[in-house]
């Protein structure tokens, strides 16, 4: 009982105990902060990533400035930042409250917006990922509209008329309405996935097409049986569309195709509905394909390893071999329509450091020719090019020890801000 009055007249400041009173306040905060650092260490949401050693120093020769939009969740709100990485100049901010997302959806704690892309008078698009939300907020922070039509997920990119392509996901109440497939006599739901155009402004869906319907309609059903993943044969992650000028090899107005769990991509003309090729390579698991060129295009190639997610009965009775995989790294491969060739972008810089993510990861060529790269799972941000490591860096969290995992950084090197 005296101790408990002790901590109360100190707690609230009532009354000093001389040279015992600091101690006496810390001792007492001792339980909660033991509750905090545990909270931080071992519970710590899945958008906090520990800092490795190897990590925590910064290199930095950027002689440009280099800009990028990026989001995380940082206590009831998700916070959406532009940054130059030149200077660490922090240009601007918005907010997106979890209160108003709560209305919509169920916001889960590890929840994520992602990815931001800059939009004209500073307001910026966002999608709420794997959620029924693309939202655009203005400069202050204020929704301008939300679209609810499908769960939203990965990659924004914008046509030649600024609207739009995303990939989606019919959706009943929030969570995805599965489809339904038969295998070996067996009902298996599986997720149909959609590419969608949305109109920038108005946020109204232009269209939308069933990925199921455009195999079937182009005779690429006998594609859905190879994917990795029965319940999620396509894994949509980027839907990339032609703004340059008609070429030998594509249109504008085509739209490049991303599946991870096909490890393909394919080009696709919404105008007529017809696939015009598909593209297969050196490549597993890709992410983030681009227009390099008429007769080149690029992507995030993840180099992961494809697993077959049956499930064997007698698994165990099997006799086990360890195998080393000889290629250990991602890269960027850029493939020659005309040549019909590939080519990896400055794969000494990647092997030398590393660098490698099994999911997502992007990318973005600069104009002078350096490469910026999202390693996304271990969170490290990185600018090279033929000399090595011109940037690599974190962005740095609120918790000490931890940094953000990003979330499909959208780089600039020019903004009119």
């Amino acid at each position: 009982m005296i101790w408990s009055g002790i901590v109360r007249h100190v707690t609230l400041g009532q009354r000093t105990f001389g040279s015992l009173t600091e101690p006496v306040k810390k001792f007492s905060e001792l339980p909660s902060d033991m509750k905090a650092a545990y909270n931080f260490i071992f519970l710590a949401p899945d958008y906090y990533l520990k800092t490795k050693d190897a990590d925590k120093e910064t290199i930095n020769k950027l002689s440009y400035d280099l800009y990028g939009s990026y989001a995380y969740r940082n206590g009831d709100a998700f916070k959406i930042e532009l940054k130059n990485f030149k200077n660490d100049e922090l240009i601007k901010t918005w907010d997106l409250p979890v209160e108003y997302l709560s209305k919509h959806h169920e916001v889960g704690t590890n929840d994520r917006l992602y990815p931001s892309k800059l939009m004209e008078n500073r307001g910026v698009i966002v999608s709420c990922d794997e959620r029924p939300g693309l939202i655009r907020l203005d400069s202050a922070s204020n929704v301008v509209w939300h679209n609810k039509d499908f769960i939203f997920h990965h990659a924004v990119n914008f046509d030649a008329k600024g609207n739009a392509w995303i990939c989606g996901a019919k959706h009943k109440n929030g969570s995805v309405a599965p489809s339904t497939v038969s295998v070996d006599g067996k009902k298996i739901n599986y997720r149909d996935d959609l590419i969608v155009n949305v109109d920038a402004k108005t946020g109204k869906t232009l269209y939308s097409k069933s990925l199921t319907e455009l195999f079937k309609e182009n005779n690429l059903s006998e594609l859905i049986n190879r994917a990795s993943v029965v319940e999620d044969p396509f894994h949509l992650n980027d839907v990339e569309p032609v703004v340059l000028q008609d070429s030998t090899y594509f249109n504008t107005g085509d739209v490049f195709m991303s599946f991870r769990h096909l490890s393909a991509i394919i080009q696709y003309r919404p105008s007529t509905e017809k696939v015009i090729k598909v593209i297969e390579g050196p490549f597993t698991y890709q992410h983030d394909v681009d227009i390099l060129s008429p007769n080149t295009i690029a992507l995030f190639n993840n180099n992961g390893l494809v697993k077959d997610n049956s499930n064997y009965e007698n698994y165990d009775t099997y006799p086990k071999t360890n195998v080393q995989r000889e290629i250990i790294n991602s890269n960027i491969l850029v493939y020659n329509f005309e040549e019909d060739t590939y080519n990896a972008l400055y794969e000494k810089a990647f092997i030398d450091n590393k660098i490698y993510t099994g999911a997502e990861g992007l990318y973005d060529l600069l104009p002078n020719g350096d490469l910026f790269v999202e390693e996304q799972n271990s969170g490290i941000l990185w600018v090279l090019n033929e000399n090595g490591v011109v940037l690599k860096t974190t962005l740095k969290s609120d918790i000490e020890g931890y940094h953000y995992l990003p979330n499909w950084t959208s780089i600039y090197t020019n903004i009119n801000f």
